[in-house]
């Protein structure tokens, strides 16, 4: 097909380190609960994507002006959906994925993840698409009891604490891009001379 993006599973192979098999755990549930249908997917991740070049490139590829490597692939796929082409989820296409974190890399790469989602949130509006809901309290509350759902040999409890963690630093770095913006905004507004 040609105006389709194909996306595929990630699967963590670092089974011993609790903080990337949290990352794994958020993804698994960000698709289950974004993709419920598979032929009709509103997000996926970049790491394990497929889609025509002229298309890429019709959207507007990857939007440098975000910061880090933090929801570029979100800001993708929102844009891929807004031209009216398809996104599918094949979780048989599989990428093994090693990214091993510690607890500062972890809360990084989440502070980052909330970082990019301000950047997603302010882009959009430029755009002049409709605004972006707020997930209910339930995804929330699923999410934290998501780790109890799955057969994976770790400890759910901890899992659960760390997917808080997670949330906690994504939406520090929401609100600390948010600041740094209107801060930047205000400054620039400083030095404009007065006519």
């Amino acid at each position: 097909m040609p105006d389709c993006a194909v996306g595929g599973r990630t699967l963590n192979v670092l089974t011993d380190n609790s903080y990337s098999i949290t990352s794994q755990i958020l993804i698994d549930y960000l698709y289950a609960y974004y993709n419920p249908d598979r032929d009709l997917a509103h997000f996926l991740t970049s790491n394990n994507l497929a889609m025509p070049a002229d298309r890429f490139h019709l959207v507007g590829g990857f939007d440098p002006t975000f910061p880090r490597a933090a929801a570029e692939d979100r800001d993708l796929c929102d844009r891929w959906l807004y031209h009216g082409y398809q996104m599918i989820y094949a979780p048989e296409v599989l990428v093994y994925h090693a990214h091993l974190l510690t607890f500062r890399t972890f809360w990084r790469q989440h502070f980052n993840y909330g970082r990019g989602a301000y950047s997603f949130h302010r882009a959009r509006a430029q755009r002049g698409h409709r605004r972006i809901k707020v997930e209910p309290l339930s995804f929330y509350l699923y999410l934290l009891c998501y780790p109890f759902t799955q057969r994976r040999g770790q400890r759910p409890l901890l899992l659960a604490a760390l997917l808080a963690m997670s949330q906690a630093a994504n939406i520090s770095g929401f609100w600390w891009e948010q600041v740094n913006y209107l801060s930047t905004i205000s400054n620039v507004g400083r030095f404009v001379p007065k006519m």
